[in-house]
């Protein structure tokens, strides 16, 4: 799935369990961490861009080098020295990374049906428990997308409900000036519909 989703989906999961700012935003690296074996994808780039002979860092890497067991238990523990709540945090980072996998393993694959993406569980130690679904729908079905917009949804109710978001991430002041604007438009509309809309 798009890295955006991914960011969206592991902040969320660490606020509903709970954490406050700073675990919130360290389990929020562990649930993206795992896509920076797709690097690979700027020196192919590169390559193809001038004229050099083609690389395949990519295909070869991504999905595969952080997508499994050993990166979900490894990637949370880069993180885990800034936390306040070390083991708790370190324990939704494995979460967080599960669910980056499985979002992957049901929505990511390519243009063709043919292109279904697996996941190596065990990788990149072993490719025994590769999985994948046949059904898989495209990186930009409607239900990729559509998950994205209630993700989205979700981040306009939380500035108006709770007053933090996961534009936290970025800083305070930035938070707070995107929390500012968005409950101010939200005044502004609950003025122009009637009650019962709301």
């Amino acid at each position: 799935m798009n890295p955006a989703t991914h960011f969206l989906a592991s902040w969320f999961a660490a606020d509903y369990s709970g954490f406050g700012r700073r675990d919130r935003i360290l389990i929020t690296l562990s649930g993206v961490l795992p896509d920076l074996d797709g690097l690979g994808a700027v020196p192919d780039t590169m390559n193809r861009l001038l004229g050099n002979p083609q690389t395949y860092y990519y295909s070869a890497f991504h999905h595969t080098l952080l997508h499994g067991l050993p990166a979900a238990l490894l990637l949370p523990l880069l993180t885990v020295w800034a936390a306040k709540k070390r083991l708790r945090t370190w324990s939704m980072g494995v979460v967080a990374v599960h669910i980056h996998m499985l979002l992957d393993l049901v929505g990511s694959r390519g243009p063709r049906p043919a292109d279904v993406w697996p996941v190596s569980y065990l990788a990149p130690f072993s490719e025994r428990m590769t999985l994948s679904l046949s059904w898989q729908w495209q990186l930009n079905a409607w239900p990729n997308i559509l998950f994205t917009v209630v993700l989205l949804l979700m981040v306009f109710r939380s500035a108006i409900t709770k007053g933090y978001t996961p534009i936290e991430m970025l800083g305070q002041r930035e938070e707070t000036v995107f929390i500012q604007d968005v409950r101010h438009r939200w005044e502004q509309i609950r003025k122009i519909l009637p009650n019962q809309a709301l």
